[in-house]
């Protein structure tokens, strides 16, 4: 008796569906004209919004990688002067501890105190240390820890 309960139910649904004005009729969804024209430029600016969003989002995404290509090249160079100056003579390695002080410093290429710009100039500190701590056993001397001294010393002029 419960499944002629639930069928006769079910008919009643489908009857009421069949002859309610809730089928694909248009006349539910019509707007009026000054509902229609104020959705239409709600949904334009919208679309303006996120076109000027997306243009900002892809602006923002260049700069992004260019400034971290430079970075990286700053970085290679801090490391081959490195390597460059643990092959050299005290003279070739405060060359490159010269060229290492002196190449694009901060807010050159980075915007200064950035991220990339720490860390493109925690690089170069530790190149110079390094270099630094080269010569230091190769000439046997402590000039201290400012590159400068080093660099009048023992640079070729």
């Amino acid at each position: 008796m419960s499944n002629e309960g639930a069928l006769s139910g079910m008919a009643d649904s489908f009857w009421i569906l069949k002859n309610s004005n809730l089928s694909s009729d248009a006349s539910i969804c019509r707007m009026n004209p000054p509902t229609h024209k104020r959705l239409t430029i709600a949904l334009g600016l919208d679309c303006l919004g996120s076109l000027v969003l997306c243009g900002c989002l892809y602006w923002n995404y260049g700069w992004l990688k260019v400034h971290v290509a430079l970075a990286s090249e700053q970085t290679q160079i801090f490391d081959e002067m490195r390597t460059k100056a643990a092959q050299s003579s005290p003279a070739g390695a405060a060359g490159c501890l010269q060229y290492v002080v002196n190449y694009y410093p901060s807010g050159s290429k980075q915007e200064t105190g950035s991220r990339l710009d720490r860390i493109v100039e925690r690089e170069r500190t530790l190149a110079v240390r390094d270099i630094i701590a080269y010569l230091r056993v190769k000439t046997g001397q402590d000039l201290g820890e400012n590159p400068n001294a080093w660099i009048r010393k023992y640079a070729p002029r």
